[in-house]
């Protein structure tokens, strides 16, 4: 059964993604990067740089489905998803951990979307292809980024045991 059974609810999904891969996710980076200064940086940057990459994809899907490029946070998300101050490392990723895995889950839904809603909003079938080639790899990065968290808080709870 589809994940994804509507147009208006991919197109919504789309923009949200959008959002937070370009804005949200790149702020909480920002934001941890200032708060860590230890070896986890590199870890931050491959989030990071990601993160950017997948804000271009998805921005793409939107120009060719003639969706509005969101220029402030689609409704049903907040403004501010990441407040590290004060946090360990290990608790940065471990919040981090949780936006990776929700991205991955949208991915999953947008790739399951009904195939007619995608003939819809991408009549060529070359788009429809590639759409869900971007949507297979945006999973899969966001199935790495998990893990890359995954691993740093591991690493905190061996050494709280």
């Amino acid at each position: 059964m589809p994940a994804i059974k509507d147009k208006i609810t991919l197109e919504k999904l789309l923009q949200r993604m959008y959002w937070i891969e370009a804005e949200m996710e790149q702020l909480g980076t920002w934001e941890a990067r200032i708060e860590m200064m230890d070896d986890n940086i590199a870890a931050l940057e491959v989030l990071s740089h990601d993160s950017d990459m997948h804000g271009d994809i998805v921005k793409n899907w939107l120009i060719k489905g003639n969706i509005t490029v969101p220029d402030a946070a689609p409704p049903g998300l907040p403004k501010r998803i990441f407040d590290f101050e004060g946090m360990s490392s290990n608790e940065m990723f471990e919040k981090i951990m949780k936006y990776e895995i929700l991205a991955k889950n949208a991915y999953t839904d947008m790739k399951n979307t009904n195939p007619d809603i995608i003939k819809e909003l991408f009549p060529d079938e070359d788009d429809q292809i590639k759409f869900l080639q971007d949507m297979g790899q945006l999973i899969k990065d966001e199935e790495k980024h998990a893990n890359i968290c995954k691993d740093r808080v591991a690493g905190f709870a061996k050494i709280m045991l």
